[in-house]
């Protein structure tokens, strides 16, 4: 009965409907509440992602029967203004639905800041993502729009922590991708793309992904298959009105080289922002390999040291068989102006990291990285792993304190003067060669993070990794290309010693 914006009649699609059904229809035998107390719906936008959610609304408001009274429906956003969109479709639809019926008109007072069902003393409501506020409300419904701004799980965190007392209750999020991959939706995402291809599982979260496969889809000549991210593309109507103006603005942003905010918005597909990327999120998850015994390995050290509010990085390549390197990194956090603080401001759970082992939170009470610290943990990883270290390469700045420890513990150390007369030459080849299959990682949290965050600049004739602002860390990726200075000539100078070695011990050499 919810009508357009324009007050004209809906038909439901196929795809909404389905949406719909699986998020009300299935319910726990034992329990009869809902199954799915989790929803992550993505489309690209203009696929009527606001009626459904304020559909989504109205349902838990006038239909839901548990519990019986009390429901609160939120509508929740990173700004009030976003959140207002769901909210007030449902306002206005429920506004045209009172007027053909008298029975509904009885049961709903509709206001401005809220919607009450009377019967059930039900309401629902818009808010921002401000934890103070969130903090007093036990949504039984919440609806979570444009999730992919969001830097944090704070917000999400507080309204599951609310609904803990709900047993039938509904968390969605609805949103299309952005283009920052180290937020919470971009993960999210990725894990729930690994439930439906079956290489995890989550039961009690419906998943709804529509996005095209690859960019080549994306192209005007394949424009047959964009209704893999444009569902709504179902309706004939709909379709040609939007076909033909996407088709338009992927033309020009392809002779304009800025395809990215298409791909995202039009596609559904998560891109990175800048187009000077270093490397392309989906090259650098196609790297991936399972953590490889590094015990007794050759490898290649590099340091990158913090400033004030950056991290104190060690990344290692170890060469493998097959001609390929393998890329590892631990960081060191500092704590100087708050953990709290650093956390949110860097979009990183350092805390979290810290009990997976990727990193070491600070215990000096000044909040400074401790270098002993550093030294000591780096020592005992390469004495427990009976590693050969081939170098220790490092960035000078600051570096005295740390160096001087090194250099007394006898290690080969390397200096790289940061620039692009140095770093251009493997800056270029360290994609290369990840393009090319020889380079290979873990799936390092903090590494995945920096070279996300790493863009391409040029000067003097030459590239090295940047990022855009201070909160955008690249400290991990950067200690990996100072080691790469060197690792970068590992196979050919293997080579060339072995070929050597083996005239110098043949017949044909002589004095």
């Amino acid at each position: 009965m919810i009508p357009s914006t324009d007050g004209s009649k809906i038909e439901t699609l196929m795809f909404q409907r389905w949406i719909i059904s699986e998020l009300y229809g299935w319910k726990e035998k034992a329990t009869g509440n809902r199954r799915y107390k989790q929803a992550f719906i993505s489309t690209a936008r203009k696929q009527g992602k606001t009626w459904l959610a304020s559909s989504i609304g109205a349902i838990s408001l006038i239909a839901e029967t548990k519990p019986a009274e009390g429901r609160q429906i939120l509508f929740v956003a990173n700004a009030i203004k976003q959140a207002k969109l769901g909210y007030n479709m449902l306002s206005n639809g429920l506004s045209k639905v009172s007027r053909m019926s008298n029975f509904m008109k009885k049961q709903l007072v509709i206001g401005k800041q809220q919607i009450t069902h009377k019967p059930s003393n039900s309401f629902a409501m818009a808010l921002s993502s401000d934890l103070s506020t969130l903090d007093g409300y036990s949504g039984t419904t919440v609806i979570v729009d444009e999730y992919a701004l969001a830097k944090s799980r704070d917000v999400l965190n507080t309204l599951k922590s609310g609904q803990k007392a709900e047993p039938n209750a509904l968390l969605a999020i609805v949103s299309t991708a952005g283009y920052d991959l180290n937020v919470p939706m971009y993960q999210d995402y990725q894990f729930y793309s690994d439930v439906l291809a079956e290489k995890a599982t989550a039961e009690s979260t419906f998943i709804a992904i529509y996005e095209l496969d690859n960019k080549e889809e994306s192209l005007p000549e394949n424009s047959d298959q964009w209704i893999k991210a444009c569902p709504i593309f179902e309706h004939d109507g709909i379709k040609q009105t939007m076909l033909p103006a996407i088709k338009e603005d992927v033309i020009t942003a392809q002779q304009q080289g800025t395809l990215t905010a298409v791909l995202t918005k039009s596609f559904n597909m998560w891109t990175q922002a800048s187009e000077s990327s270093y490397i392309a999120a989906e090259d650098w998850e196609r790297a991936e390999v399972d953590p490889i015994n590094i015990k007794g390995k050759q490898i290649y050290i590099g340091i990158d040291l913090s400033k004030t509010d950056d991290l104190t990085s060690v990344s290692w390549l170890i060469p493998t068989d097959g001609r390929k390197i393998y890329c590892d990194s631990r960081s060191w956090v500092g704590t100087k102006y708050g953990l709290a603080n650093k956390i949110k401001s860097d979009g990183v759970n350092y805390i979290e990291l810290e009990k997976k082992n990727e990193c070491s939170i600070t215990k000096l009470e000044s909040g400074i990285i401790d270098y002993e610290d550093v030294f000591q943990w780096l020592m005992s990883f390469i004495e427990e792993n009976e590693l050969e270290v081939m170098a220790v390469c490092y960035d000078k700045w600051n570096a005295n304190t740390l160096i001087t420890k090194l250099e007394k513990a006898h290690l080969p150390l390397i200096e790289v003067r940061q620039g692009t007369y140095t770093l251009n030459t493997p800056t270029r080849t360290f994609r290369e060669r990840l393009y090319d299959g020889q380079i290979v990682h873990n799936g390092n949290f903090l590494l995945t993070h920096a070279v996300n965050n790493a863009i391409l600049k040029e000067q003097n004739n030459g590239v090295m990794i940047s990022k855009e602002r201070n909160a955008n860390k690249i400290d991990p990726i950067a200690a990996l290309m100072n080691a790469y200075t060197e690792a970068m000539f590992h196979f050919e100078d293997t080579e060339a010693m072995q070929a050597d070695n083996e005239y110098y011990a043949s017949s044909d050499f002589s004095f």
